[in-house]
């Protein structure tokens, strides 16, 4: 299933509970970006990739990052945000997460 991204709006990416999947520890020092590619998977225009999601504070392996306002989208456009998660204990791993612009209307 898709996710939506709202067109001329700021829209936050979270990856949320970070863990070690062999201890089941959240992973809080990680270094986590994503990359935000079109359906002919060149990178989108109006903001710097890759954007690092930055940890916050006192979760349990929460992090996110702002999509700005001013990357160039197309309505019913089709996108693809890869999350890439590096960390310090040698666990790196990759999602790929659907995404379809639209225009918010409520």
């Amino acid at each position: 299933m898709a996710s939506n991204l709202f067109i001329n709006n700021d829209n936050t990416i979270s990856m949320v509970g970070l863990n070690d999947p062999s201890s089941g520890s959240f992973m809080n020092d990680a270094t986590v970006t994503c990359v935000l590619k079109d359906s002919e998977d060149a990178t989108v225009t109006g903001q710097t990739f890759p954007l690092s999601l930055v940890y916050v504070p006192d979760s349990n392996g929460n992090y996110s990052a702002v999509l700005e306002d001013t990357l160039a989208l197309t309505t019913g456009g089709t996108y693809t945000a890869t999350v890439t998660v590096v960390s310090s204990s040698g666990i790196n791993a990759e999602w790929q997460l659907p995404i379809i612009a639209q225009v918010r209307t409520n």
